[in-house]
């Protein structure tokens, strides 16, 4: 199998730095200059550090629904639930209101997450002892079981988008550290470390195009083109990336795969995956341009080590899609000069 997970932990510590624009703050500084071993450091890191940034900011509260027996009224009186219980025989009733409590899901994910690196035996003893001094934090946070579905149900806003770039990293640690606990086989920790990347490096694709060019950046839905209106049941095109300059629009999609190009048969010719042009292509062709504009598309793959790279512009039906890779595996300055070099392709 092709790989692109070997990435240099510097670079993952730079598209951390552009997706979550948090890294850049003071308390930071430190990371970047650290020569660390595998990725798991780099992480525990960052949450030794950005944990009690947040802890000084104080932990986010919000309304929560509180269910108990009570000889006071408050809230509102639940009388199934007082009958069921029988509780009117201690002059109590069962009752229902709102309290603004600690007890979120944010910080019942981060306490998890600091119970289980705290027993984890993959960090170093002094990282454990760190991770298990910040629990008395969180007396008031429930405890609950942690696994991957606890981060499916966060939502975020403007009063809790501070928890977001350390809620992922504890999300990033635990799954690292998970699947190397686990029998999982190798091809399946292989695929794991790709999603896990593959959501680091479009962040990472839209952030730096956001901060380092001057280009309209966006990253809307594109509407359905139909005739008759009726749109139900059609799928969601989210884009990665749009950028927009001068009457000209770039519709990018990032890809981070273990395998970027396909062939039929051990040895046979390695082919574009026509899945990814079929979504590309759909895109423009249902991009409602404006008179005089040009719309184009680009599928931004992350280089694998394979000998065959998609590298190839495409007209089709009077529409250009552009094929390029990204070597990860540059330098960061590199990295940053081949960006701008593969949007110039259209837009120069």
């Amino acid at each position: 199998m092709e790989r692109n997970s070997n990435i240099p932990i510097r670079n993952i510590y730079y598209m951390l730095s552009y997706a979550y624009q948090t890294l850049n703050l003071s308390e930071y500084k430190e990371v970047g200059t650290e020569d660390f071993e595998n990725v798991k450091e780099l992480y525990a890191e960052i949450l030794s550090i950005g944990i009690p940034v947040l802890l000084r900011g104080g932990l986010s509260k919000d309304y929560i629904s509180v269910e108990e027996t009570s000889n006071v009224i408050k809230g509102k009186i639940d009388i199934n639930s007082t009958l069921k219980k029988n509780t009117l025989v201690n002059k109590k009733v069962s009752v229902i209101y709102d309290e603004f409590s600690e007890n979120i899901l944010l910080n019942q994910i981060i306490k998890a997450t600091l119970v289980y690196l705290s027993r984890s035996n993959q960090l170093s003893g002094k990282k454990r002892r760190l991770f298990y001094g910040f629990l008395p934090y969180f007396t008031e946070v429930a405890d609950v079981e942690l696994n991957l579905k606890l981060w499916r149900k966060v939502r975020y806003n403007r009063q809790n988008i501070r928890y977001q770039f350390i809620v992922d990293v504890c999300r990033y640690l635990y799954e690292q550290l998970l699947f190397d606990e686990s029998s999982t086989s190798q091809l399946m920790k292989e695929l794991q470390d790709e999603q896990r990347l593959s959501s680091l490096y479009e962040k990472f694709i839209y952030a730096f195009f956001k901060r380092e060019t001057n280009y309209k950046v966006s990253r809307s839905q594109i509407q359905w083109d139909v005739d008759d209106g009726f749109t139900e049941a059609l799928p969601i095109m989210q884009t990665d990336l749009i950028l927009q300059k001068d009457k000209k629009t770039l519709i990018v999609d990032a890809k981070f795969y273990s395998e970027n190009m396909i062939a039929r048969f051990e040895g046979g010719a390695a082919k574009q995956k026509s899945s990814n042009l079929y979504q590309i292509f759909t895109y423009i062709n249902n991009w409602r341009k404006s008179p005089e504009e040009t719309v184009a598309g680009m599928l931004l793959y992350a280089k694998t080590t394979a000998l065959n790279q998609p590298n190839h512009v495409y007209n089709i039906k009077g529409k250009q899609i552009f094929v390029a890779s990204l070597d990860l595996q540059k330098d960061f300055a590199g990295i940053k000069v081949n960006l701008v070099a593969h949007a110039n392709q259209f837009f120069v």
